[in-house]
């Protein structure tokens, strides 16, 4: 025979509890979660606004990101499938 309970068993509390007094987070990480909601949430509205796609463009771009090059992953995949089989034969 089975008892139905609701709500959480006390394991199940305790396991929670203990999770959340492990998981304490750096101001750098919520800073982070914040921006990327934040983002989000821009693009959410933009898209519920939008007649039609939107496209996405940083108005202001990070320096960090001035010396980067996109890469076709096709391409490099194809590349180190040919190599690895090259290493191969």
């Amino acid at each position: 025979m089975y008892t139905i309970t609701r709500g959480p068993s006390k394991l199940v509390t305790q396991r929670r509890t203990d999770r959340q007094q492990i998981e304490s987070f750096t101001p750098a990480h919520e800073q982070n979660v914040r921006f990327v909601h934040d983002a989000w949430q821009e693009v959410v509205q933009s898209r519920e606004e939008a007649q039609g796609a939107v496209r996405y463009e940083d108005s202001s771009p990070s320096p960090d990101m001035d010396n980067f090059v996109p890469i076709d992953l096709d391409e490099w995949w194809a590349q180190r499938f040919l190599a690895n089989i090259d290493k191969l034969s």
